[in-house]
């Protein structure tokens, strides 16, 4: 019989299968959105707009930008930056709906989780 996956396997499965790091990359480089450096797509991070804490915008796409690991991690993420590339690219005030959404509480249930890895996983 097969080992069921627990809550925090599923989490860590959609995370790995939503990383975002190829979705604008030009052959396999891409731009860090914060800072404009391009890299190799498996150097750079899939940098969060609003925390990952914050379960409602962790998987939206909107949310997660392609950063460098030196924007994304060493210098915080580069909020303000990032906030500002949504706007210019999703419209003003993009930033502040992601806001106000991942404010809000969201509860995924085990089932909701599995629906968007397979989802991702196609």
């Amino acid at each position: 019989m097969p080992r069921k996956i627990t809550r925090k396997g599923l989490i860590k499965k959609l995370d790995k299968l939503f990383s975002i790091r190829t979705r604008h990359a030009k052959g396999e480089i891409v731009e860090c959105v914060t800072c404009g450096v391009h890299k190799h797509w498996k150097e750079v991070d899939a940098g969060h707009f609003r925390s990952r804490r914050f379960m409602s915008t962790r998987w939206h796409p909107t949310n997660v930008q392609t950063q460098c690991k030196k924007c994304n991690a060493w210098s915080g993420g580069e909020s303000y930056l990032m906030g500002k590339y949504i706007d210019e690219t999703h419209g003003v005030g993009t930033a502040d709906e992601l806001i106000k959404l991942s404010r809000e509480i969201t509860k995924f249930t085990d089932q909701d989780l599995k629906d968007m890895i397979k989802l991702y996983e196609n």
